[in-house]
């Protein structure tokens, strides 16, 4: 597709009532029923008009930036007057800024452009990992790294997944850096930056400990997965096709749709089968922040951009059973940002046919709830359990190297993760280690890589 047809989507998707030929005249223009003279006038007038269009959506769009600039720049300021930047970091301007100290080599994501663009491009072709290449419990990571768009020996870093996030997905800078953030915390080396999209790696730099991989349970990995089993009935890193098929045939009472429809009936279905048989089911804080936003995602992610509401078996499957784009895919002509998440979350929890409690399985029949009210969730509240997920629960679930240097950590989340929650006014207190913090248990990967309509090939 060439890039006047890409114009053509992105004004279509921001402009279309404006651009429009209802009236009779600019029928018969498009038709060709009109005189040439009076055609290339009617054409002319529209494109002009298109032009106006365009300018001021980007006078909008200059607009907005700058407010949230000068607003990211008096957050900076404060977090300065506060200490909190102590190894750099920080928002200004929409870009992180350098680390410091014994994060100096911490290289950070840079905002990518947006809008309608074609995944994968000429320079990113698929090619199935080889026996050496790593892959975990993440579709759309996988199909990053199979398309050369991270490495594709699924050894990644801070800045590489989130500029990739970007790049394919046509997330927000802000969801991108968050996400990558949490990868690296999960079971990556910090000072580097570096981390496995699978399991315990030794490509990975051990500076401060082992690094223990994304797939590490608890963390990045949670309970009630999509696609992959809970780690308490085996590798929660390998796919599997029968649960996915589940999701299908649920899809199938919504018009084929991987929607919030869909996916409010089977979060719960997931719920109660993992409550009830799950003697270890953690449903805690950090459990309802990973599993809806990765439910969210995938409608908002994996429909094809020229088609944004299409979230259907021909747009989601490739992902999941191949772990590539799908055929003349596009990826998202708007970023999606915290905000959405948030407000898809709270829909999402509100849709549920079940108020899903967060607690924790102390053996079979055993719950212990939280005490989370989860009845009427407003769409800030959902994007703050985001934060939560990362200020208040990170501490339980780092590695013993991370716990040991909590200083690193808490001054990576202060200058690469709270700027992006300051809008919403979510608490960004770094919590602080307790006395049993510290799991050295290592992430797993896949055994085969290999993945081929939902079955491996090795």
């Amino acid at each position: 597709m060439g890039p006047t047809l890409i114009k053509f989507f992105s004004l279509l998707a921001i402009a279309s009532t404006t651009l429009a030929s209802p009236c009779p005249y600019g029928e018969m223009a498009e038709r060709g029923l009109l005189p040439k003279s009076e055609a290339d006038k009617f054409f002319a007038a529209r494109a002009k008009r298109e032009v106006a269009v365009e300018a001021q959506m980007e006078v909008q769009m200059k607009a907005k930036r700058d407010a949230e600039h000068a607003s990211q720049e008096q957050f900076y300021k404060r977090q300065l007057l506060g200490g909190l930047l102590s190894l750099g970091g920080g928002l200004l301007n929409g870009a992180l800024q350098p680390f410091t100290g014994q994060l100096e080599k911490l290289g950070v994501p840079t905002p990518q452009p947006v809008g309608l663009a074609e995944v994968p491009d000429s320079d990113h072709p698929f090619q199935a990992p080889g026996p050496t290449d790593i892959r975990g419990m993440c579709p759309t990571l996988n199909t990053m790294a199979n398309h050369g768009y991270i490495s594709r020996n699924g050894i990644t870093t801070f800045a590489e997944a989130a500029n990739a996030c970007q790049i394919t997905l046509g997330f927000g800078y802000d969801t991108c850096v968050f996400l990558s953030a949490l990868g690296l915390l999960a079971g990556g080396d910090l000072p580097s930056g570096m981390y496995s999209i699978g399991g315990a790696d030794s490509r990975v730099p051990n500076t401060l400990g082992p690094s223990l991989g994304i797939s590490k349970h608890g963390f990045f990995e949670v309970d009630n997965s999509i696609s992959r089993e809970d780690a308490y009935f085996g590798n929660q890193a390998d796919f599997r096709l029968d649960r996915f098929e589940r999701l299908v045939n649920i899809t199938d009472k919504y018009d084929g749709q991987f929607g919030n429809s869909a996916f409010a009936e089977e979060r719960v279905l997931l719920y109660n089968e993992a409550k009830n048989n799950n003697p270890n089911f953690d449903a805690g804080v950090r459990w309802l922040a990973v599993t809806t936003a990765e439910r969210v995602f995938i409608f908002r992610a994996l429909p094809n951009g020229t088609d944004e509401t299409n979230a259907n078996y021909a747009n989601v499957a490739p992902f999941y059973l191949n772990e590539t784009f799908p055929h003349e895919w596009f990826r998202r002509s708007t970023a999606y940002g915290l905000a959405d998440t948030g407000a898809d979350i709270a829909n999402l929890l509100a849709s549920s046919p079940q108020v899903t409690i967060p607690g924790q399985n102390e053996g079979i029949d055993n719950f212990v709830p939280l005490g989370i009210d989860l009845a009427s969730v407003t769409p800030t509240e959902a994007t703050c359990f985001l934060a939560s997920a990362v200020f208040d629960e990170t501490p339980g679930f780092l590695s013993p190297a991370l716990v040991d240097n909590y200083d690193l950590v808490e001054a990576f989340l202060n200058g690469a993760v709270a700027p992006f929650f300051a809008p919403y006014g979510c608490n960004t207190t770094v919590s602080k280690p307790g006395p049993n913090a510290g799991d050295s248990t290592a992430g797993v990967s896949t055994d085969c890589n290999d993945l081929v309509n939902g079955v491996y090939q090795c």
